[in-house]
């Protein structure tokens, strides 16, 4: 029997909160409203007491694998690793510029077609995949991931803490997690008239945390090599679709405060940066692999293969345009179009490892195992260190070789990409088809905690340890894994 470490009112709340809700948002709202005033009321008193910062880092680690564990049951998290691999690579690309920073960042995305991204104490960051669906360009999305890393390191979450009571945490909470979720107007119109009041002051403070993430965020993703006026791309986004619908904002103007002025005094920033080269060909693709996953999580399939199809047309020499078409049906399952437009994409473009290791997947499930093979061979001798050629180098292998073979390739992807949420999936089939069930239920927890299902990886390392030698290498890992998210047995 599980016994989670932190205060079981948490769970009691949320269930009564939710006899009183009616909708799915609300509810997710309300407990995570209800989740992070808990946190935060109950364990102020301790931040205020802290003596030492390390003291304070490790309040804030609290607060948030704790509201991690909570929110990990309200959100459907995404593990493609087109968009979660790409969106973890930028941020661990962005964080390793932060100079001395006591933090390990965990990256998340959620799968949801608002159009917003937000920090919890301690490190972790969720993207929403309408914000990477609407993303123009890479260097908008690293600009967002540096503005809400600055979050982090100026522990702003916690300083605006220190500035308000309890009830007042309770209200904005609520504003903005409804906001975060898609609810904005809705939430606002059940505040009282005092709370807004509240509120009032509250945007002030995170007005001022705004723009110190602002100014902090152009240097850091500069130093990153990215182009600083991305963010300010990205802002001028936000701000038109404002403009052009004020009754229904962008949730990231609910969390994130938008001002004109703002932007202008971004833009100076960036303006005054000096130039960074432009993003590499690879990365770009990468990109356009990761917005395209996002849209086809949280739109309808025909509409946006009608939307690819018609840039194909306008754009016949464009061999990345028929690419995406290409994964779109291969994502779907239209395994005869995915060839076509694949192999002539690959044909058109050989530059791009994408382009070789997704038509080995469509000739792989088409049966033709041979150039499935052929073309992984090539696209391990463009890039060796791809955690994805291993991952479906391991598929193909074991049709053919067998599964121990496939289990070598599974385990140097997990060796390339150990925060890869597909590659410690691939590893736990491996490992069940040869009846290491403990190591198996083990990868499983793994992907489940690099995906962000953190209690669902508790379930999951909690069965690793029935099967393996108690005083075993995985056992001790495994009773590490749980000690760090507060559980005990």
């Amino acid at each position: 029997m599980l016994n989670l470490i932190y205060n079981k009112n948490i769970m009691q709340r949320i269930r009564s909160l939710m006899k009183r809700t009616t909708t799915g948002t609300a509810c997710a709202v309300c407990g995570l409203a209800t989740c992070l005033v808990w946190l935060l009321g109950t364990a102020g008193c301790t931040y205020m007491h802290t003596r030492t910062p390390g003291d304070r880092i490790s309040y804030e680690e609290k607060v948030g694998r704790q509201f991690s564990l909570e929110a990990s049951t309200y959100f459907r998290w995404m593990d493609d690793p087109e968009v979660l691999d790409f969106v973890k690579d930028i941020g661990h690309r962005i964080s390793a510029h932060v100079i001395g920073t006591p933090y390990e960042y965990r990256f998340y995305v959620i799968r949801d077609s608002t159009m917003n991204a937000f920090a919890v104490p301690g490190g972790y960051i969720c993207f929403f995949a309408g914000l990477i669906a609407q993303a123009e360009t890479v260097d908008g999305l690293a600009g967002v991931m540096a503005h809400e890393i600055c979050h982090v390191e100026g522990n702003h979450f916690i300083r605006g803490q220190k500035k308000m009571d309890v009830a007042n945490i309770a209200s904005l909470a609520v504003t903005i997690l409804a906001a975060t979720l898609g609810g904005g107007q809705g939430a606002a119109a059940g505040v009282t008239l005092a709370q807004a009041a509240q509120q009032t002051a509250s945007l002030h403070y995170s007005r001022q945390f705004e723009r110190e993430a602002d100014r902090e965020g152009v240097e850091l993703v500069q130093a990153a090599g990215f182009d600083p006026n991305g963010m300010v791309s990205v802002f001028k986004r936000f701000h038109a679709l404002a403009r052009l619908n004020a009754a229904d904002l962008p949730p990231y103007f609910y969390t994130h405060p938008l001002p004109a002025d703002r932007i202008y005094e971004v833009e100076g920033w960036a303006k005054a940066m000096r130039a960074v080269p432009r993003s590499k060909p690879q990365l770009e693709a990468q990109f356009e692999l990761a917005r395209i996953t996002a849209r086809l999580r949280t739109e309808r399939f025909d509409a946006l293969a009608a939307e690819q199809m018609a840039k194909v047309e306008k754009n016949p020499q464009s061999a990345q345009e028929r690419f995406l078409l290409g994964y779109l049906h291969l994502k779907r399952g239209n395994l005869p179009l995915a060839l076509e437009y694949l192999k002539k994409a690959f044909d058109m473009d050989r530059s791009l490892v994408e382009h070789y290791i997704y038509l080995a997947r469509a000739y792989d499930l088409s049966g033709n195992l041979v150039r499935a093979k052929e073309l992984l061979e090539m696209a391990y001798e463009m890039d060796p260190r791809n955690t994805l050629t291993e991952v479906f180098y391991g598929d193909l292998m074991a049709k053919g070789e067998g599964w121990m073979e496939a289990l070598h390739h599974y385990q140097r992807a997990v060796i390339l990409n150990p925060r890869s949420s597909v590659a410690h999936a691939s590893l736990a089939k491996a490992y069940e088809r040869i009846q290491e069930r403990g190591k198996s239920y083990y990868e499983l927890a793994l992907s489940d905690k690099c995906a962000g299902r953190y209690l669902k990886a508790v379930y999951y390392f909690q069965k690793a340890l029935k099967h393996l030698d108690k005083d075993g290498r995985e056992a001790k890992l495994v009773q590490a894994e749980l000690e760090w998210m507060g559980v005990e047995e």
